[in-house]
């Protein structure tokens, strides 16, 4: 896995784990997060429930498990991301943990996993950790993934690793974790929609793109803003059959 110095210098580059597009990450995270939103919306989960954010990074998803949850752990592997977690999503219902172990010797009802297990280019590694996955899971509970995959052979680099959709779901299945459902997801290279497409046109957004690195103030905040307005107009992102990305749920007997 790529190790937290690798993250802490992504972080205090772009002030956050994902994209280093500030227009697509703008513009992507807002769909991630009502990607998650509304599948939490579709499930009942006990008000006392416990989540797990696995790789959180600067913790947004871990504020919108903390509306449904009575406790939200966020674990990363660099303090210096989750100093900035801590200090952007401060709840009393969130802990920030930079230990893994300690992190997945608890039980959860949810374990949220965006973008993680790509970065688990090992595959021992990966079958290590998803072996924690399973026994960190409160019988009947799930894990959810978003990941991007590859069409054919696994293709990798030095921090990160596609592989096929089919060898995770054998890599899930190996630990005892059943595929339940898949959702196909936008991706802006790969599988953008016509309402990213217009929005990355547009000449204000083409503009702020190519200010954002140099951190000029109010920058980060109107891309923000365009980008959550454009994704919100967005009605073709969540269900993407042919998209590299998914979303995919995987749950455990509730035996």
């Amino acid at each position: 896995m790529s190790g937290a110095q690798f993250w802490a210098d992504r972080v205090r580059r772009y002030g956050h784990t994902g994209w280093s597009d500030a227009a697509v990450y703008a513009y992507d995270q807002r769909l991630r997060l009502a990607a998650l939103r509304q599948w939490l919306d579709s499930q009942a989960f006990p008000a006392e429930a416990t989540a797990l954010d696995f790789g959180c990074g600067t913790g947004d998803f871990c504020a919108l498990l903390a509306e449904r949850f009575g406790a939200v752990v966020g674990c990363d592997l660099a303090p210096a991301v989750l100093a900035l977690a801590a200090q952007r999503h401060a709840s009393p219902r969130i802990r920030y943990s930079a230990d893994a172990e300690e992190a997945l010797a608890q039980r959860y009802a949810l374990i949220l996993c965006v973008t993680v297990l790509q970065h688990v280019v090992d595959d021992a590694e990966l079958h290590a950790l998803l072996q924690r996955f399973a026994a960190a899971l409160q019988p009947g509970g799930q894990v959810v993934v978003l990941e991007t995959f590859a069409s054919g052979t696994p293709a990798a680099n030095g921090y990160l690793k596609r592989r096929t959709l089919e060898s995770l779901v054998a890599a899930f299945a190996a630990v005892g974790l059943a595929l339940r459902s898949q959702r196909g997801f936008y991706h802006p290279g790969e599988s953008p929609t016509p309402a990213f497409l217009a929005y990355r046109r547009r000449p204000l957004v083409r503009l702020l793109s190519r200010l954002a690195p140099w951190r000029l103030p109010r920058v980060r905040g109107w891309l923000e803003r365009l980008g959550a307005q454009a994704a919100d107009a967005d009605r073709d992102a969540m269900d993407r059959a042919g998209s590299p990305t998914q979303w995919l749920v995987f749950a455990r007997s509730a035996a």
